[in-house]
């Protein structure tokens, strides 16, 4: 017998926040709204001031790419904004984790630790030296899924859909961008973040995926400047 699983609308994980965490119900919606469905990175959204500021750091360092030279700024930007990212969430699990292994392994807080116990701290610290690298790059792939969802508020707003918009906070923007790019421009960039996306699960450079994504997008607008006004 299979189990279908159902994603959660952002109403019901908004629902879940106000009740469950206490989290005021506007800003239950949107954080819910701005993770897509994401429970955790709701949540996160939702209590942590800093990575709420950071999400929306990232939308408008991409609204403001215009030039060459600011797609490689922006590349550079949002790398650093993903590796603070990364360093919070590890700072909030590294210090915890290593205070529950040194109190199981006897050591009283602040005690320096015996010789005998310096392995077990040290393959600590290559767990989460390894699980760091990894985290940012969970950092990357969320930048990059917060770009979707802003170039997808573009398309839809280009074709008129109706449907509500992820980015509800900065639809001015989203709507002067959807009267000045074309959609075929915009669903290029949509197709580059995608592949954005697997050369970060391929573990290519961050920041060089992002060099190229930005590029992509600024040579795109190029040539369709040069084709309209052909």
């Amino acid at each position: 017998r299979s189990v279908r699983l159902v994603t959660p609308s952002p109403d019901q994980i908004a629902g879940l926040l106000h009740e469950r965490d206490g989290v005021p119900a506007d800003l239950a919606e949107r954080a819910a709204r701005l993770a897509q469905s994401h429970i955790g990175m709701a949540r996160r959204l939702a209590t942590d001031t800093e990575a709420m500021a950071r999400r929306e750091r990232t939308i408008e360092i991409a609204l403001d790419v215009v030039t060459l030279s600011d797609a490689m700024r922006a590349a550079a930007t949002l790398a650093r904004v993903a590796a603070d990212d990364a360093a919070a969430l590890a700072e909030q699990v590294d210090t915890r984790e290593r205070e529950e292994v040194l109190r199981g392994l006897g050591v009283a807080p602040g005690a320096a630790v015996p010789a005998a116990l310096r392995v077990q701290v040290r393959q600590l610290e290559e767990l989460q030296k390894r699980r760091a690298t990894r985290q940012l790059r969970d950092g990357i792939d969320r930048i990059l899924t917060d770009l979707l969802s802003l170039h997808r508020d573009v398309l839809l707003t280009s074709l008129d859909a109706g449907r509500p918009l992820v980015n509800a906070e900065v639809a001015d923007r989203v709507s002067e961008r959807a009267e000045r790019v074309p959609v075929e421009l915009t669903l290029d960039v949509i197709s580059a973040i995608e592949h954005a996306r697997e050369r970060i699960a391929r573990n290519v450079t961050p920041q060089f995926v992002l060099e190229a994504l930005f590029a992509t997008q600024i040579a795109g607008a190029v040539r369709s400047a040069r084709e309209g006004v052909a």
